[in-house]
């Protein structure tokens, strides 16, 4: 019989977990013993929660993967870039303990670190909805009714899809057509859709409450930009996890193993990134009962330091055969030839991913906290779905 573990329980550990290196952080000076003993104290808990729940939700998965993300980010602000506690106060000076308590936490849990000099690289700006207009100041008004006309597209969007649908993989065809079918569904529909939906209502929330929504670019990228692996994930994909996981593999890669700037170091970089994003993963895949020895997450993003060097190595060649090369945008039928490129390699690889979860359609993930398309017509349905893209497009200038 399977164990579960209740919401409740996973909330408080990942409050705890969160709790650990932002107090160590504000009261510690960057050598203390404590900040290596935390370490091994948060990895305890990343497995104490690494257990099913039932019904998973975005919620519950975002919880027990923030658990494993604080980790890393914690290694990085307590000890590869360590930050004194003095130095955590708001923008008035105020040093009093809540406010710096508060300071170190968004440090923990704003993993893009928008607007400060840490901010990860490849952050999707702006769309020329707003940057048209004052490339400077981004209105707050503009920005909560598009912002929200989006979110409210996105929920019936991705309700009809769980609701009228059902699990991928159940409609007719041959082998090689569905899985290229659950490859874009999954990518660049399910996917890119329910991440941006709760990163924007987060966004919305924040800046009605007064926050500047500067601070609030695209969680993912546009499309046009996805003509290589690199770009996948290094542009078009959320930047969530890059400064955690690119900073655990540059002290290891360059400090630890002390490898020079060389294509080896470049690919032991991308093996460590690839390995953690990989971890942090399987980590998530437990609360849908998802064994850790199970090794198809794992085999997925190892499989793309193997894409990177296929990648390279046409690219290399072909710069040798052409020579000298425009390093600007390339042509249009090499972005073609590339994104063909990318979509086989996903084709091929994400069932290693996806495949557990597909034999399991009672534990799905629950994607909207709750639905309505039971209550509405499929004609009423698509055609709020369809019209509403196109509003999107026509008034607010929507971007794919």
């Amino acid at each position: 019989m399977i164990q579960y573990q209740s919401h409740g329980r996973l909330l408080a550990f990942t409050i705890l977990q969160g709790l650990i290196p932002t107090v160590v952080l504000i009261t510690t000076p960057t050598h203390s013993p404590l900040r290596y003993l935390s370490i091994p104290c948060m990895i305890w808990i990343v497995l104490q929660v690494m257990y099913p729940t039932q019904n998973p939700g975005y919620t519950s998965t975002n919880l027990i993967g923030n658990s494993s993300i604080f980790v890393l980010t914690a290694l990085d602000l307590l000890l590869i870039h360590p930050q004194a506690g003095r130095d955590f106060v708001d923008t008035e000076g105020d040093k009093k303990f809540l406010s710096r308590l508060f300071q170190a936490f968004k440090l923990l849990t704003y993993t893009r670190a928008i607007n400060t000099p840490r901010q990860a690289k490849n952050v999707p700006p702006f769309p020329n909805y707003y940057t048209k207009r004052d490339p400077k100041v981004i209105p707050r008004d503009r920005f909560l009714v598009r912002e929200t006309a989006i979110a409210i597209w996105q929920f019936i969007t991705l309700d009809t899809l769980i609701h009228f649908l059902g699990p991928p993989g159940n409609f007719p065809g041959q082998k090689w057509r569905e899985q290229l079918f659950q490859t874009l569904m999954a990518w660049f529909v399910v996917s890119r859709i329910v991440i941006s939906f709760y990163y924007r209502v987060a966004s919305i929330v924040s800046v009605s409450l007064g926050d500047s929504p500067s601070n609030s670019p695209p969680i993912i990228g546009r499309m046009a930009d996805m003509y290589t692996l690199r770009n996948f994930w290094g542009k078009f994909w959320h930047q969530m996890l890059r400064l955690p996981l690119t900073s655990t593999s540059n002290f290891l890669a360059r400090d630890v193993l002390g490898l020079p700037r060389s294509s080896l170091e470049r690919y032991v970089n991308v093996f460590i990134v690839f390995f953690l994003s990989g971890l942090v993963h399987v980590v998530i895949d437990s609360v849908r009962n998802v064994s850790p020895k199970e090794l198809g997450t794992m085999s997925f993003f190892l499989s793309f330091v193997v894409g990177y060097m296929i990648e390279d190595g046409v690219l290399a060649l072909w710069k040798r055969t052409r020579g000298s090369q425009n390093n600007g945008l390339p042509a249009w039928w090499q972005r073609a030839l590339g994104f063909c490129w990318v979509i086989t390699w996903l084709g091929i690889t994400s069932p290693w991913f996806f495949r557990l979860a597909m034999q399991k359609p009672e534990e799905q993930m629950v994607l909207v906290p709750f639905s309505v398309a039971g209550f509405i017509s499929l004609p009423v349905l698509k055609s709020v779905v369809i019209g509403g893209g196109l509003v999107l497009k026509i008034v607010f200038e929507g971007e794919i």
